[in-house]
């Protein structure tokens, strides 16, 4: 079925003439303005008779000094620099003048200013009363041989970001030059070279990435995490919050480069060793443990030493008389463990990526369980404001003993698991039929204890 619409019709726009306008412009006088001789002006400079020179002149001689350079190459450097020391007690001038170079400075176009002007910049900016001033600072970096490096430490000197620092400058300076957008691509590399940067700089860096586009800070991320010192991070935990928030999970993590997304795990593995060393130093030091259980607990901190590079997450959960004598010195991610008439004990849940590892400290079984990285587990295990030592053994999981020469053993169950020890960590030596023997009659031990606190949870958990 075909339609026909009938064309609207439409009044025809006006036909507006500014005739009143035409007639009185024709009405005028002749006007003609006298505008001195740029001789004329300069003569004026060189006398000291600046006052004589009205802003008009000023646009012109300017305007016209690449010119008259040409036909005086002998004064021309001479003649700009003195417009320059006029310019120091003229803000109007120095306006002008700091506005073309921006321009010059861009595109090297005569038109916006004369050569000897631009050449002639540090008469001006060496000087005292202006040379702390933001826009003879920025000037002075985009005449630099590294204008993008040059802004970048000046926005981190200012502390502000990119869009900061042009609101800053925006009636000074020409900022749509491409010079002013590209530098935001400066701002990784000049963090980097500097050697122990402080707290305000790292929150710099971080106001800076926040507003990149999304493809500018995966490049910028990307250049982080394959140059800056490992130092670094270890002073500046929320840097690696940052990175971790942003970049570890979703689809980022896949946009890095590989090189890049190692680095990021050894980072925030770091990081949360870091937490679990110093969880078990408080609890030695601050708890009044047998000497077997302190010896345990040693041994576990080396253990799991060799494996800090994995540590993607890290929860805490704290017995309440653990938590009333060490937990206001612990940071990170730490909870009170339910009371469920379990031994006293403290445990740690390390996200490995694919896998979770949960770690019994102390108390009878003192087992590692291993669980599959799935939505449940990660529900529970770190999402679960009330977990207790049986609700965690009751959701079952493989398991791994810490009875005698148990650190052989665990490593080869976790390799078979794909979670390895960090690159450089040394073997262990097989051991002997002597040790494997006694090995075995603790660990037949340790088997039947499990049996029955696996039993326990159980009926705590209403099965």
């Amino acid at each position: 079925m075909d339609f026909q619409f009938l064309l609207p019709s439409l009044p025809e726009p006006p036909q507006c003439i500014p005739n009143q306008l035409i007639q009185l412009a024709s009405n005028l006088p002749d006007a003609t303005i006298s505008i001195p001789s740029v001789d004329k002006l300069l003569a004026a400079i060189e006398q000291g008779k600046t006052e004589q020179i009205c802003q008009l002149d000023w646009v012109y001689c300017i305007h016209a000094k690449a010119q008259w350079d040409k036909q005086n190459t002998d004064r021309s450097r001479k003649t700009s620099a003195a417009i320059w020391k006029v310019a120091i007690s003229n803000s109007w001038l120095q306006h002008q003048l700091l506005w073309r170079l921006a321009l010059y400075s861009h595109d090297q176009q005569e038109q916006v200013l004369a050569k000897s002007l631009a050449e002639s910049f540090d008469v001006f900016a060496n000087s005292n009363l202006v040379n702390h001033l933001l826009p003879v600072q920025i000037v002075r970096a985009l005449c630099s041989q590294q204008p993008g490096r040059e802004l970048a430490k000046i926005a981190c000197e200012q502390r502000v970001n990119q869009t900061e620092l042009l609101n800053k400058i925006q009636r000074d300076l020409p900022v749509y030059i491409p010079l002013f957008s590209q530098f935001i691509e400066y701002i990784t590399p000049y963090f980097i070279k500097i050697i122990s940067p402080n707290q305000q700089q790292v929150t710099w860096l971080l106001s800076c990435l926040n507003e990149m586009s999304d493809s500018q800070q995966i490049q910028a991320v990307d250049y982080l995490l394959t140059r800056v010192s490992h130092d670094i991070v270890k002073n500046h935990y929320f840097l690696v919050d940052w990175l971790r928030n942003n970049y570890r999970n979703g689809d980022n993590w896949y946009k890095l480069s590989e090189p890049a997304r190692q680095r990021l795990r050894e980072w925030i593995g770091g990081i949360n060793y870091g937490d679990f060393q110093n969880l078990v130093d408080v609890i030695l030091s601050r708890l009044a443990l047998e000497s077997f259980e302190s010896n345990r607990l040693r041994i576990c901190r080396e253990f799991w030493a060799n494996y800090s590079n994995r540590f993607e997450r890290l929860r805490i959960l704290l017995p309440s008389t653990s938590q009333i004598a060490i937990g206001y010195q612990i940071q990170g991610d730490v909870d009170l463990l339910e009371d469920d008439g379990s031994d006293p004990t403290e445990v740690c849940i390390f996200d490995f990526g694919d896998l979770f590892v949960v770690e019994f400290f102390r108390g009878r079984g003192s087992e590692t369980r291993l669980f599959p990285h799935n939505s449940t587990t990660q529900q529970i295990l770190f999402g679960e404001s009330r977990l207790s030592v049986k609700r965690i053994r009751f959701l079952g999981g493989d398991k791994h003993d810490h009875v005698f020469l148990w650190q052989f053993f665990c490593r080869q169950w976790l390799e078979n698991q794909g979670v390895n020890p960090n690159p450089g960590t040394e073997t262990y030596r097989n051991p002997t039929a002597n040790q494997l023997r006694d090995r075995e009659y603790r660990l037949e031990q340790w088997r039947r204890e499990i049996q029955d606190l696996e039993r326990e949870a159980r009926i705590y958990c209403d099965v």
